[in-house]
């Protein structure tokens, strides 16, 4: 079952290819990738201000579900590897481990050295609330910090199977600690994260001034 708009014009572009490989001859095959995530997000997405929120303390709970994310980099090598090798009218899965929201926000604080989050809300609270906060922000004409498509898709079955990828492609990712790793220090180099130590330096810089 198709929830939104956006996976449901993804579900009609696939069949759409594959129709006219069929019927036209078209030469193409078709690649699902998961949820993206890696430095260099210029256009900061979903994952990527999650990151930052985390990060900054901005988020003061998370929920307790999972997700599927890979390596921006990987995907592309991926992609490119299916123009190269992959077989026509055939698709390739590119996804990654499933992971726990609690285990990816522990490994951003490790990484990044600041305060992990404790509380994790369960998922059904999370999706009334998402509901609610996308009812306020209606109201005010702002973004919802939560809606209850983000919950939805941290409760689905988030474990992906990209063997087929991996044996007929040479499809392979990294893990989430050395993307994270590159993603965060991308992060600080271009101030988009408050680092407890850079944080620190601008009080001591502060209480001199004063």
């Amino acid at each position: 079952m198709l929830r939104d708009c956006y996976s449901q014009s993804k579900a009609l572009a696939t069949q759409a290819v594959l129709d006219a490989v069929h019927t036209r001859g078209l030469n193409a095959c078709v690649v699902h990738p998961s949820g993206i995530m890696g430095p260099e997000d210029f256009a900061v997405g979903e994952t990527t201000s999650t990151m930052i929120k985390i990060i900054n303390g901005e988020m003061p709970a998370g929920i307790d579900g999972s997700f599927n994310l890979c390596d921006v980099r990987d995907l592309a090598d991926g992609t490119i590897r299916a123009v190269e090798r992959g077989r026509s009218g055939e698709c390739y899965i590119l996804g990654n481990r499933e992971v726990r929201f609690r285990d990816f926000a522990r490994m951003i604080a490790e990484e990044a050295g600041t305060r992990p989050m404790r509380m994790f809300l369960p998922l059904g609270m999370a999706s009334l609330m998402g509901k609610m906060m996308e009812k306020q922000a209606k109201r005010k004409g702002t973004k919802p910090l939560m809606t209850s498509f983000s919950v939805y898709n941290l409760a689905r079955n988030n474990c992906f199977d990209s063997t087929k990828a991996m044996r007929e492609l040479g499809y392979r990712t990294r893990s989430y600690q050395e993307t994270m790793h590159d993603e965060i220090q991308w992060l600080i180099q271009t101030g988009k994260v408050k680092m407890p130590e850079m944080a620190a330096a601008s009080a001591q810089v502060a209480a001199v001034q004063a």
